[in-house]
């Protein structure tokens, strides 16, 4: 008969053993384990400082022009205006005359949207519906699909320039056409080929008939007209298709709602907005300080304690040390920003005189705390430098000529490191370690299965060895009980 568990036969306590054996085998996993660990620490502390860098690139980005570039734009009637990049403070008269809209016709009213309208002859008609630039949508349709709902599934199904819908009037059911461009390019013209009937509702050429006016021989009504925007600039008369209207003024996108009031005129006015300064550069500091207070963290360093131990212990270094204590690249990247951060830019006198000239980050309000690197902004000082001289404070950030700025040099390094948003192939050199400590994570995780598996070979061999000493000694024992046995009979 069998031993079914470790101790019976031996009367030893070797499933402790086993315990105890397997407990021993199983740290043969910690080295591994500690490298895992230390490397998923260093991926972590990566990711939070990448996520740092890409807030202070979205920063600085502001700082090499947006922030200097903002304009406070004037609130109008008949339009709405946005100011983009080229834009300049300056004021405009605009007087909307006529606005732009989108050719709409539509046929009789019917019964019916489902009731077919065209002929049955057996063949196939082909409608074509083209746009005042010449573009076309063309459907061809079968006997059966010659209904108002039919013509305009497989209108709007072309995808072309016009779409079609059935409306239910008090005049019945009525298929409409609308441009999907306003103006006149987009002014439509419908022809039928192939079935009289359906173009008798259909085929119109002159811009649709009038309602209000002499028939001029359209099959169907103009609901209202292709017609161009038309406006005047400072002076100049401007006809344009659209409403919306980017080509007069530089960097500015007009948005035309209404006609002006008895046609007067109405000022645009664009104002530097100063307050986009301001708020920049206190983003910028505070994105700074953030990255700073994650680097320093990161690449922290305690002292190992020592105390207790004896002449032959080594000391472990300290749970309170930064995942990348040590690491060249966080140090370089540090030492790369803190120099931008710490130098002068431009000459005295960009600005104006010696005293209006911005050089340095402490000209502007903002001290450099020499032990952590982090910034501290005088608000007073900044406000006074921007009411002074905002060019000047653009100037330091951008530069000006063969001059560097310091956003300028702050962005080159920012996307060394985080990669560059408008190169794909760029990936930056933290993404570039963070995959190779992944590598390493992918490495630890194959030795540690490689090593349980041996582990759980070796554990297995103990459990069949004291399994065997059991199955011996409980033979040897019966032995014994029979010769005690034999012997007490004699």
């Amino acid at each position: 008969m069998g031993i079914s568990s470790l101790g019976i036969g031996s009367g030893l306590d070797t499933a402790a053993m086993l315990d105890q054996l397997r407990a021993s085998e199983q740290m043969r996993l910690q080295p591994y384990a500690i490298k895992q660990n230390t490397y998923k620490a260093k991926i972590s502390a990566w990711g939070q400082i990448s996520s740092a860098m890409s807030d202070l690139q979205a920063s600085v980005k502001k700082l090499t022009g947006d922030a200097f570039s903002a304009l406070t734009v004037s609130s109008n009637k008949a339009f709405t205006a946005t100011a983009g990049a080229g834009a300049q403070a300056d004021t405009h008269s605009v007087t909307v005359h006529q606005l732009a809209t989108a050719h709409k016709i539509k046929t009789a009213g019917f019964d019916d949207a489902d009731t077919l309208q065209g002929s049955t002859t057996g063949g196939t008609r082909t409608i074509t519906i083209t746009s005042g630039d010449g573009k076309e949508t063309t459907v061809e349709l079968s006997d059966d699909e010659t209904s108002l709902s039919q013509i305009a599934k497989a209108v709007n199904k072309a995808e072309g320039n016009v779409t079609a819908s059935v409306q239910r009037t008090d005049d019945g059911y009525q298929l409409v056409f609308t441009a999907k461009n306003t103006g006149s390019a987009g002014e439509l013209s419908v022809s039928v080929d192939g079935d009289d009937k359906l173009g008798s509702i259909l085929n119109t050429s002159n811009g649709g008939n009038p309602s209000d006016g002499p028939d001029n021989g359209d099959a169907m009504t103009l609901v209202s007209k292709a017609q161009d925007a038309m406006l005047t600039v400072d002076g100049s008369d401007y006809t344009r298709s659209s409403n919306n209207i980017t080509d007069i003024i530089t960097g500015v996108t007009l948005d035309l709602k209404a006609v002006s009031e008895d046609d007067k005129s109405e000022q645009l006015t664009l104002t530097s907005d100063t307050s986009a300064i301001k708020s920049s550069v206190k983003d910028f500091v505070d994105k700074y300080n953030a990255l700073i207070k994650l680097t320093s963290a990161a690449s922290k360093y305690v002292q190992n304690d020592t105390s207790g131990l004896g002449s032959d212990d080594i000391a472990t270094q300290n749970s309170q040390n930064g995942a990348l204590m040590g690491d060249s690249t966080l140090r370089g990247m540090v030492a790369e920003i803190r120099t931008t951060i710490n130098g002068t830019y431009g000459d005295r006198g960009v600005g104006g005189s010696d005293e209006d000239a911005f050089t340095a980050l402490a000209d502007i309000g903002i001290k450099i705390d020499a032990a952590t690197g982090t910034l501290t902004l005088d608000d007073n000082k900044l406000d006074k430098a921007i009411a002074d001289n905002p060019d000047g404070i653009g100037d330091m950030f951008i530069g000006r000529g063969e001059n560097e700025g310091m956003a300028t040099k702050l962005q080159d390094i920012v996307n060394k490191y985080v990669g560059d948003p408008d190169d794909k192939d760029n990936k930056g050199v933290i993404k570039l370690s963070t995959d190779d400590l992944d590598e390493q994570v992918k490495l630890m995780d194959t030795q540690l299965d490689k090593t349980q598996k041996l582990i759980d070979a070796q554990v297995e061999r103990y459990r069949v060895q004291f399994q065997n000493l059991d199955s011996t000694m409980s033979q040897l024992n019966n032995l014994s009980n029979q010769l005690n046995s034999l012997l007490a009979t004699l």
